[in-house]
C-alpha cells in the first residue's frame, strides 16, 4: 500500500491488522470488522445521499450494508495533502451471488423485497430530493426507439456490410415491434401514478441490483479458500465472525451508488432480466424469483404491469445498437456479434416467459 494511502487511514478509528488487494480497492482486516478502503471520485453530495440511504436502513434492522466509516472529524470522506479522496466502508467475507444456483436467487430476491420494506419514508434534504429522482420512463424509451430507428437506417443504407450488421437487420424489425408495444403499454399503464406516490412517499431503489453486488455471506476461512486473497500485513490476531442464524444475515447488499427515489419494482425488473439472460429464459427462475419477493412484499397489480413492459421492452438489443453506434463501427468484435446472436435465439424463449408473465395481469 501506497504511504499516502496509509497516511490517510490514520484518520479513521480504526486498528488494521492485515491489507489486502482486492478489485481497484484494498481490503482491512480492522478492530471494527473487515472494511474497503478505496479513492474516491462521486460529488460529496451524492456521497453523502447514499450514507442516509444506508444509515436509514441500518436504523430500520436492516445492517448488511457497506456502510461508509466515519473519520476521527466526524466525516465520511478523507482526503490527502494533494487533494485525492478516500473513503472507507463495510465490507464482508463471501461471494457473489451464483445466477445459476436457484436456492441463491430465491434468497437474493426475498432479501431485495426486505431491502425495499425498509426503504420508505427516508429523511433527505431539499436539494437531495431534487436530484436524484428517476427519469421519466416513457422518454426514455422513445429516446431509444429513435436510436434503433436511425441505426438501422444508417446500416441498411451501407453498401458493404459486416457479420454484426447483416445479423442486426436480421432481427431488427422483432426486437423495435417490442420496442413500439412496450412504449404504449407504459404511457396507457399506472407508471406516472406508481412514480409519484413514490416520490411523495420518499421510497427508494437500490438501482443497481444485480449479483455483483449480492454478497452471500461466509467465515474468513471459507471466503478465503475460494477466492485467492495475496498475503497483507501479517498479523494472526483473531477476528470474530458474526454468527449466521437467519437468511436475512446470510446475505450483504453493497454499492447504493446508483440508487435513487423511484419505482422499486424497477430492482426486480433488472434482477429478473439479469437471472434469465443467464438461465436462457427459463420459466422456473422468473417465476420463483416473482414468487419470492412477493411472499415478502406483495407486488401490487400496478406494478405487476409496469414489471411487463419493462420486461418486454428489447433492452438489451438497445445497449448493443447504442455501442454499436458509438464505437468504431468499421470493426465489431467476435463478443459483440456472439451477443447479438444469443439474445435473437433467446427471444422466442423471452416471449414464452411473457406470455405466462401477461397472463396473471
Amino acid at each position: 500500500m501506497e504511504e499516502k494511502c496509509q497516511e490517510v487511514l490514520k484518520r479513521y478509528p480504526l486498528k488494521v491488522y492485515n491489507i489486502y488487494r482486492a478489485r481497484g480497492a484494498y481490503l482491512l482486516e480492522t478492530d471494527c470488522g473487515l472494511k474497503l478502503f478505496k479513492c474516491f471520485e462521486g460529488s460529496r453530495n451524492r456521497a453523502l445521499f447514499e450514507h442516509d440511504v444506508k444509515e436509514h436502513l441500518c436504523m430500520h434492522g436492516y445492517y448488511n450494508t457497506d456502510l461508509y466509516v466515519k473519520t476521527i472529524e466526524d466525516d465520511i470522506i478523507a482526503t490527502d495533502q494533494a487533494g485525492c479522496q478516500y473513503m472507507v466502508k463495510n465490507w464482508f467475507w463471501g461471494e457473489e451471488c451464483n445466477l445459476k444456483d436457484l436456492s441463491q436467487i430465491e434468497m437474493a430476491s426475498a432479501n431485495l423485497a426486505r431491502l425495499h420494506i425498509v426503504l420508505k419514508g427516508v429523511e433527505f434534504t431539499r436539494g437531495q430530493l431534487e436530484h436524484n429522482i428517476s427519469g421519466k420512463l416513457p422518454e426514455t424509451f422513445e429516446k431509444r426507439n429513435r436510436e434503433l430507428k436511425r441505426v438501422k437506417s444508417y446500416i441498411r443504407d451501407k453498401r458493404q456490410k459486416n457479420e454484426f450488421e447483416i445479423l442486426y437487420l436480421n432481427f431488427y424489425e422483432e426486437f423495435y415491434e417490442q420496442g413500439l408495444e412496450a412504449t404504449e403499454l407504459l404511457r396507457c399503464s399506472a407508471y406516472n401514478k406508481v412514480l409519484e406516490d413514490s416520490v411523495r412517499q420518499k421510497i427508494v431503489c437500490h438501482g443497481n441490483y444485480t449479483y455483483h453486488n449480492i454478497i452471500m455471506l461466509s467465515n474468513k476461512k471459507e471466503a478465503v479458500t475460494k477466492t485467492y486473497i495475496p498475503p497483507g500485513w501479517i498479523n494472526q490476531q483473531p477476528l470474530s465472525v458474526a454468527a449466521v442464524s437467519s437468511e436475512s444475515n446470510m446475505i450483504a447488499t453493497t454499492n447504493f451508488d446508483k440508487s435513487h427515489i423511484g419505482l422499486q419494482i424497477t430492482d426486480l425488473y433488472q434482477f429478473i432480466r439479469k437471472v434469465m439472460e443467464k438461465n436462457d429464459w427459463d420459466i422456473l427462475y422468473g417465476s420463483n424469483i416473482i414468487e419470492a419477493y412477493d411472499k415478502i412484499r406483495p407486488i401490487s397489480k400496478e406494478e405487476l404491469g409496469i414489471l411487463y413492459v419493462l420486461l418486454l421492452y428489447p433492452e438489451k438489443f438497445w445497449k448493443i445498437t447504442n455501442f454499436y453506434f458509438n464505437g468504431k463501427k468499421v470493426w465489431v468484435s467476435g463478443r459483440n456479434i456472439q451477443k447479438l446472436n444469443s439474445i435473437g435465439e433467446q427471444n422466442p424463449k423471452k416471449e414464452v416467459f411473457l406470455k405466462s408473465l401477461k397472463s396473471i395481469l
